[in-house]
């Protein structure tokens, strides 16, 4: 186990109506709060609510909404604006992992000088952030508990997704209220909870702390489990708070304490999702088991365990057979529960391999993609093969 540094410094407020507790977490912070959203109509009820307990406290709401899946810099950069021109004291994100990425990066920018390139890929730090804080109506991200934000920048060419990382940017508060998940289209539920789980895998095959790998293990099948419950039972409250708490923990660092993580999945399929505008779980779901196919013997041992434990298959004979079928039964999974396994089912075809693995590379910041993986360029590409 490596040496590491842990500090997740996020309050929690999990329950039904917890909604209603906005204004006192964000009074806080200041007196002046901006909401940030995405302008749906699904928001209506849920901002009326954030509204009045913000009115409640005694604070003066500003709003900015237009937030769209995989958020642009130009919306960033608009909102900083925004941020210094009204003297904002705090932003209050109302939405999924789009929202939550888009605040989080506006909280960053509207107090730091300078490119927003200058910034990401761990390229420069700054402790500098304004105070933010969620509420969240959609698992998976896990957004609410991490110290990135994934921003478009559509204000260059070519159009690219862009990773900022900073400590800096985790949100102050994050309020959680299953019962807000409820009514999502059921794609967007399953793609959410696979985004999760693709998170642990990042850093599973990755480690060698055995505690951690039952952790993860543990934390992936309880996600699958209620995956399959999801889609026989939409308006259970107990399964929605499961896939809620699974995708909370899961990008939390906690899974990965002492050990490596790769990350490879996530820069293949950036470019993908920011061209086709799939929902990002559903594009890992085509990239994952390609990816496996491809790096499995990398270490063996991880994904024969994969195999056995996560996916109930029997020893084979050989861990390379075991792992085999491990990953057969893992596609299998996602096919039965509907979420795509192939590129050519959301429409994407060999010529464009070539620059979405450049693209690739190019969010990454480095030739080689992925942590522990280190993927080529070329390699980027026959995995996209295994996937087509």
């Amino acid at each position: 186990m490596v040496d590491f540094t842990f500090c997740v410094p996020t309050r929690f407020i999990f329950g039904k109506g917890s909604p209603a507790k906005a204004g006192e977490e964000a009074a806080r912070y200041g007196k002046r709060i901006l909401i940030h959203h995405d302008g749906g109509d699904y928001l209506s009820a849920l901002l009326g609510t954030v509204r009045r307990s913000l009115a409640e406290a005694g604070l003066e709401v500003f709003e900015l909404s237009g937030v769209v899946s995989s958020p642009r810099l130009s919306l960033v950069l608009e909102g900083a604006e925004l941020c210094r021109k009204e003297k904002i004291d705090c932003i209050l994100a109302v939405g999924g992992g789009s929202v939550m990425d888009s605040a989080k990066a506006i909280a960053f920018m509207a107090v730091n000088e300078g490119d927003f390139t200058e910034y990401v890929s761990y390229k420069r730090q700054s402790e500098k952030c304004l105070p933010v804080g969620c509420v969240v109506t959609l698992s998976g991200t896990g957004s609410e508990v991490s110290s990135t934000a994934m921003i478009v920048d559509d204000i260059r060419d070519p159009i690219i997704k862009r990773p900022l990382f900073q400590d800096a940017i985790r949100f102050r508060f994050a309020i959680l209220d299953p019962s807000l998940t409820l009514s999502l289209p059921m794609r967007q539920t399953l793609s959410g909870a696979f985004d999760a789980i693709t998170h642990v895998m990042e850093h599973y095959f990755f480690g060698d702390s055995e505690l951690q790998d039952r952790i993860c293990e543990a934390v992936i099948v309880a996600s699958m489990d209620n995956m399959r419950a999801v889609i026989d039972r939409p308006e259970d409250f107990e399964v929605r708070a499961e896939l809620q708490m699974a995708a909370t923990l899961a990008n939390s660092g906690l899974l990965g304490l002492g050990g490596q993580s790769d990350w490879a999945m996530h820069y293949m399929e950036n470019p993908i999702t920011t061209a086709t505008h799939q929902p990002h779980g559903s594009t890992l779901a085509i990239i994952a088991p390609a990816w496996m196919r491809h790096c499995f013997k990398r270490n063996l041992k991880k994904h024969a365990d994969f195999a056995r434990k996560v996916m109930g298959v029997p020893s084979l004979g050989s861990d390379e057979a075991t792992a085999i079928a491990g990953i057969d039964a893992f596609e299998k999974f996602l096919t039965e529960i509907g979420l795509p396994t192939r590129l050519s089912q959301i429409g994407v075809t060999q010529e464009r391999f070539a620059g979405f693995a450049a693209l690739a590379a190019e969010t990454a910041g480095s030739q080689r993609v992925g942590g522990v993986s280190r993927l080529t360029v070329s390699e980027i590409v026959e995995i996209y093969r295994l996937a087509s």
